[in-house]
């Protein structure tokens, strides 16, 4: 008398497994995710050109007011989205909290550097304020990828993070040296990062 364990398959319960896991949403294609690229992306081209414009002297109050319209406007916009779609029953990892811990890491790095920028002339501190935050934000995307995985979300949601996360770094690291970028180095920053946000929506939303 056997107690049928002899005769399983470990291939092919493996298989069953990866099925059940699928079909309960550990490696689902949550849609809302790879739409937030596209609103992510056009928000941050617009954002960074308005913060261009006020460090070049633009009208403050307008400029406040536009910026905190557009962040409110992203943020209704993401939470129809969100609401348009089942919740996964498997959980991801909460978005909000992931900016919330990027904007506080830059929040430190910028208040500790005071005193540097004080010792700068105005636009090299505006051009390290720009490497220092993209370089935050850039290691922000890298992690947001890596969280991903323990999440079994698909191989391509977590390359774009780290995508998105590389070109972010490129893009401080580069932006300072570019001499026709001078005077318009977070216009051109946040140009790049609508440019590779969008390409992540488009191909994302072919997968």
């Amino acid at each position: 008398m056997t107690d049928g364990t002899e005769d399983v398959d470990p291939a092919a319960l493996e298989a069953e497994l990866d099925e059940i896991k699928g079909a309960i949403g550990l490696a689902e294609d949550h849609p809302y995710w790879w739409r937030f690229w596209l609103v992510e992306g056009v928000g941050a081209g617009l954002c960074f050109t308005l913060v261009q414009f006020w460090f070049r002297g633009g009208p403050q109050l307008p400029i406040l007011a536009a910026f905190i319209s557009l962040l409110g406007l992203e943020t209704l916009v993401k939470r129809r989205i969100r609401a348009a779609y089942e919740p996964p029953t498997a959980g991801l990892p909460d978005q909000r909290l992931w900016l919330l811990a990027v904007l506080a890491a830059i929040g430190a790095l910028l208040v500790g550097l005071l005193p540097v920028f004080d010792a700068l002339g105005e636009r090299n501190a505006v051009r390290l304020a720009l490497v220092s935050a993209g370089a935050v934000v850039g290691a922000g995307y890298v992690y947001m990828g890596q969280l991903l995985g323990a999440y079994d979300i698909r191989a391509a949601d977590r390359y774009a993070f780290y995508a998105g996360g590389a070109w972010i770094l490129v893009l401080a690291a580069a932006i300072p040296h570019v001499p026709a970028a001078e005077g318009w180095e977070y216009a051109v920053f946040g140009l790049g990062i609508a440019v590779q946000h969008v390409a992540a929506y488009v191909v994302l939303s072919r997968r």
